[in-house]
């Protein structure tokens, strides 16, 4: 036997699916709730020079123990933590603080392929500079068919 809908038409229309209603809940939930951390794309320019790859990239805040640097093949990723707080001095009345914590990632493909064995990093004045040599492209090898 099969049931009928017996409800209107504008009444199904204007229905939700109950899934979508918990979607809408929990989203405005995130949005509501205070986030602690920003994360933000670090800026970088990338160059190529003397068969290598030159990547700087703005990480303010940061030290060279906040960050992350991974290099696997053509792929460089960087990430890196900051946290700021004010101190508070012997004898000092904090009337107003400000904290703040941001983390910085970005991801990206060079053309070439990376030697990470000789790959290196320095970081100096909120600045990351990564020099990248480029591989050797693997040569064609013609075989003798026996």
């Amino acid at each position: 036997m099969f049931a009928l809908n017996t409800r209107p038409a504008a009444s199904v229309a204007g229905a939700r699916d109950p899934f979508s209603l918990m979607d809408s809940l929990f989203s405005d939930w995130l949005s509501a709730r205070p986030t602690s951390t920003l994360v933000s794309n670090a800026r970088i320019e990338v160059s190529e020079k003397d068969g290598s790859y030159e990547v700087r990239a703005e990480l303010p805040g940061a030290t060279k123990d906040d960050i992350s640097v991974e290099v696997e093949g053509v792929r460089v990723s960087i990430s890196a933590k900051t946290n700021s707080q004010s101190e508070k001095k012997e004898g000092e009345k904090v009337l107003y603080s400000e904290r703040t914590h941001e983390s910085y990632a970005r991801s990206f493909e060079l053309p070439q392929a990376v030697d990470s064995d000789a790959a290196v990093a320095k970081f100096e004045n909120g600045v990351l500079t990564l020099t990248l040599p480029k591989k050797d492209a693997p040569k064609t090898r013609r075989l003798a068919v026996q």
